[in-house]
C-alpha cells in the first residue's frame, strides 16, 4: 500500500524545498545541512501517509441538522470546516422543524423561503470547495401532495341488525376520514373518503367488535363461512345498488348480522421535521405521485449551482406509519396473488373468514403485496429518478433502526445482497448517549462494528468538537479494515415471512456468526458457481437453520429445502443442543473468552487469502486472553495470546503465507 504513496511523498518534499528556497533562501542551506532534516522529512512523510492511508469511504458521516431555521453563513462555515477537520467523510443535510415553533428562533430562516435557498446554495458551494460529500435527507411528504395522492388506509364502520325483515333507510356512518389537515372520526360527513365495498356478515353470539377483540385462537376457531358473508352492493359500486350514499335498503335472512361499510382515506401522515415543507406523505403505491414529489422538490434542488456536490438522497422510512391501501391496490393484488381481494376485504377489519388457514393466507398475501408495491412503485421509481440526476439513494430499513434486532436484519440483508459499506445511524437520542464522551461511546461503537456495521452516521454534537479527531480516526481505521473483502458467516437462519410477529430467538453457538435470510434469498440459493451454493450477493453459508416447523411452510419453500438437502447443505430444522457444529466438519471460526465478540472479513488477493479479525473486549478491565482461529479449511489455524485494555480492541490479520499481523489501535484520550 505504501508504494503508491512514494511519488506523492517526493512531490511533497520537493514542494517544501521550493517553498523554503523562495521565501527563506537564507535558511535553505542551514535546513539542508541540519542533522534534523531527516527527522523533518520523516514527520512530513508521516503526515502525508496518515492523511492518505484511508480513503473517504472509510470515514464516518454525520447528520447536519438545520433546526428551527437557525442557520446563517457564519454558522454554515463553522459547521462544515469543523466537521471536515475532525475527519468526517460526508454529511447528511436535514432541515428540521420550523423557525416559528420556538420563540427564540422567530427570526430564523423559514424553510423553502428565498433566504433558505441562499443558505442552501452557500452550503453547496462551501462543501464543494472542501471536497466534502453531501447527502440530502428525503422526507416523502410535500404541501403539493393531495389527499388522494397520499398514503391510504382501509377504514370501516359496523352496525348490528336483525334479519328476517326489510331494512329501509338504515344509515351506515361514514368511516374515519381526512379533512382540513387532520383526521375526523366516523360519523362525520365530508372530508376525503372513498367507499370500497360493504358486507353483511352473519354471526352467532359475537359482534364484529367482539371478533376483533377475541383471542387469536378464539378468532380462528370461530371463523365465518363464506356462505355467511353477503356483499352489499353500493351505488356505482363494485356489485349493484342496494346501498345508496351509505343508506341500506335490503332484506336480510333471519339472524343477527354485522354490517360493514369499508372504504379508504388518507393516513394523514406527515413528517414533524418538514417545517414549511410539511405535507402529506406520498402514496407508496403510486409511481405518478412519487414522480410529482420528486420533480417538485428534489430535482430543482439538485439542479441548483454546485448541486452536483450532492451524491446521495437519504430516505428515512421509520416515521412513515403503515399503509394498507393505495393506488390500484385491489387490481395489483388480483394480478399478483391470482384471486380477488374484495370478497375477503372483511379480513382487513379483523373478521376471520372461511377458515383459520384461509384467514392467515389472505393476511399474508396482503402483506406480501404491500411489500412488493413499496419496493417496486416507490423505491424503484425514486431510485430511477435519482439516477437520472446522477445521485444514489440510501435508505433505512422499515420500521426502525434504533433497535438492535432491526440493525442485525439490515446487516444480514447487506451480506445477502453484497452491499458494502453497511451504514447505520450511531448514538441516537434513543440510545441516550448522543452527547456522550468517547469513553462512553467506544464500547457501543465496537459492539456494532462486531455486529457488521462498517460505516457510521453520527447525530448531534459529538462531531463538532475538535477533540473528537482522535476518536474519529479510530473509527476510520476500523471501518477501513472492515470494509475490505466480504464477511465470513457460517450460518443462514431462514425466518419465514408468513408469521412476521414471531420474534427470532435463535442463538448461534459461540464462535459462529449467522445471518437471517428471507424467502427471496432462499429461493435464489444456487449451485452454479460453487458446490456449497451461493446466495444472490455471492455469499456462501455452510449451515441452514429453519426457525419454524415444517407444517407452517409453503409448498414452494419445502421444495427448495429438499433441493438444498439433495445438494448436501446441512439443514437444521429441529432444536440443536450441541455446543458447536464440529460433527458437520465446521469448527468455530474463532474461540474467545466470555464478554468478547468479533468480526471476520475475508479478502481474496492474487497472492492468496487474507483473513481480517476484529476482536473487542466488552469488559471494563484489562484482560489477557487466548484467541484461537481456524483456516478456510476449518483446521485450527493459530493460537494467539493477547493483552487487551479495558474496552480495548485489536485487529489480527492472517494470510495463507503463514504471516500474522496484530494491529492495536493507538490508545485514545478517552475521558
Amino acid at each position: 500500500m505504501f508504494n503508491s504513496f512514494f511519488p506523492q511523498l517526493w512531490l511533497f518534499y520537493l514542494f517544501i524545498l521550493i517553498f523554503l528556497r523562495t521565501f527563506a533562501p537564507n535558511k535553505i542551506k542551514t535546513f539542508m545541512n541540519s542533522k534534523k532534516r531527516y527527522m523533518v522529512i520523516a514527520l512530513l512523510a508521516l503526515l502525508v501517509v496518515s492523511a492518505m492511508a484511508y480513503n473517504d469511504e472509510a470515514k464516518p458521516w454525520t447528520f447536519w441538522n438545520w433546526k428551527y431555521g437557525s442557520v446563517s453563513r457564519p454558522g454554515i462555515h463553522a459547521d462544515l470546516t469543523g466537521m471536515k477537520n475532525v475527519g468526517m467523510g460526508g454529511i447528511w443535510l436535514m432541515p428540521v422543524r420550523e423557525a416559528g415553533e420556538r420563540l427564540e428562533f422567530q427570526d430564523g430562516v423559514a424553510q423553502l423561503s428565498p433566504e433558505f435557498w441562499k443558505m442552501m446554495d452557500y452550503s453547496f458551494q462551501l462543501a464543494d470547495s472542501l471536497d466534502f460529500d453531501m447527502g440530502i435527507h428525503v422526507l416523502p411528504g410535500n404541501p403539493l401532495v393531495l389527499p388522494a395522492e397520499s398514503m391510504q388506509k382501509v377504514v370501516w364502520t359496523d352496525t348490528i341488525v336483525k334479519g328476517g325483515k326489510k331494512i329501509e333507510g338504515l344509515q351506515m356512518w361514514q368511516p374515519e376520514s381526512y379533512k382540513d389537515g387532520k383526521m375526523q372520526s366516523a360519523g362525520n360527513e365530508g372530508g376525503y373518503y372513498q367507499d370500497i365495498a360493504a358486507f353483511a356478515i352473519r354471526f352467532k353470539g359475537k359482534t364484529g367488535p367482539a371478533w376483533r377483540n377475541a383471542t387469536d385462537s378464539a378468532a380462528r376457531s370461530e371463523a365465518v363461512p363464506m356462505t355467511d358473508v353477503l356483499p352489499l352492493k353500493m351505488e356505482g359500486g363494485m356489485v349493484m345498488g342496494v346501498m345508496v350514499n351509505g343508506i341500506l335498503q335490503n332484506k336480510l335472512p333471519k339472524g343477527s348480522w354485522c354490517l360493514l361499510r369499508m372504504g379508504h382515506t388518507s393516513t394523514g401522515q406527515t413528517h414533524a421535521t418538514d417545517g414549511k415543507g410539511m405535507g402529506l406523505e406520498v402514496d407508496r403505491f403510486s409511481p405518478a405521485a412519487v414522480k410529482k414529489l420528486f420533480d417538485s422538490w428534489y430535482a430543482p434542488l439538485l439542479n441548483r449551482p454546485h448541486g452536483d456536490v450532492v451524491s446521495y438522497l437519504y430516505i428515512d422510512p421509520r416515521e412513515w406509519g403503515s399503509q394498507n391501501w393505495g393506488c390500484q391496490f385491489a387490481e395489483e393484488f388480483k394480478v399478483r396473488r391470482g384471486y380477488d381481494l374484495i370478497p375477503y376485504l372483511p379480513v382487513m377489519a379483523g373478521v376471520p373468514l372461511e377458515s383459520a388457514s384461509r384467514y392467515e393466507q389472505v393476511q399474508n398475501d396482503i402483506r406480501l403485496t404491500i411489500e412488493e408495491l413499496v419496493k417496486e412503485k416507490f423505491f424503484q421509481t425514486f431510485t430511477r429518478l435519482a439516477e437520472e440526476q446522477y445521485v444514489e439513494v440510501s435508505c433505512e430499513p422499515i420500521p426502525r433502526t434504533d433497535h438492535p434486532d432491526d440493525m442485525f436484519r439490515a446487516v444480514s440483508r447487506a451480506h445477502i445482497y453484497n452491499e458494502n459499506p453497511v451504514q447505520a445511524v450511531a448514538c441516537t437520542g434513543n440510545c441516550g448517549v448522543q452527547n456522550g464522551t468517547p469513553a462512553l461511546l467506544k464500547p457501543l461503537i465496537d459492539r456494532h462494528l462486531a455486529l457488521g456495521i462498517n460505516r457510521f452516521i453520527f447525530q448531534h454534537d459529538i462531531v463538532r468538537h475538535p477533540e473528537a479527531r482522535g476518536f474519529m480516526d479510530y473509527i476510520t481505521m476500523c471501518q477501513h479494515y472492515l470494509q475490505q473483502g466480504r464477511p465470513v458467516v457460517d450460518i443462514a437462519v431462514f425466518h419465514p415471512s408468513e408469521n412476521p410477529e414471531q420474534k427470532n430467538s435463535y442463538r448461534a453457538p459461540r464462535g459462529y456468526k449467522y445471518d437471517l435470510i428471507n424467502k427471496d434469498a432462499l429461493l435464489k440459493w444456487n449451485f452454479e458457481y460453487s458446490p456449497k451454493g451461493k446466495l444472490p450477493g455471492n455469499q456462501d453459508y455452510r449451515i441452514l437453520v429453519v426457525s419454524q416447523p415444517d407444517s407452517s411452510l409453503s409448498a414452494e419453500i419445502k421444495a427448495k429445502l429438499e433441493e438444498l438437502r439433495e445438494e448436501g447443505i446441512v439443514i437444521i430444522d429441529k432444536p440443536y443442543q450441541a455446543k458447536n457444529f464440529s460433527k458437520y466438519g465446521i469448527d468455530p471460526d474463532v474461540i474467545l473468552p466470555e464478554n468478547m465478540d468479533y468480526a471476520h472479513r475475508l479478502v481474496l488477493e492474487a497472492t492468496g487469502r487474507k483473513d481480517i479479525y476484529f476482536l473487542i473486549n466488552q469488559e471494563n478491565k484489562e484482560r489477557q486472553i487466548t484467541a484461537t482461529f481456524r483456516t478456510g479449511t476449518s483446521r485450527i489455524r493459530q493460537i494467539v495470546n493477547l493483552n487487551l485494555p479495558a474496552y480495548g480492541s485489536v485487529f489480527v490479520i492472517l494470510s495463507n503465507r503463514d504471516d500474522m499481523q496484530i494491529i492495536s489501535p493507538a490508545k485514545l484520550p478517552l475521558p
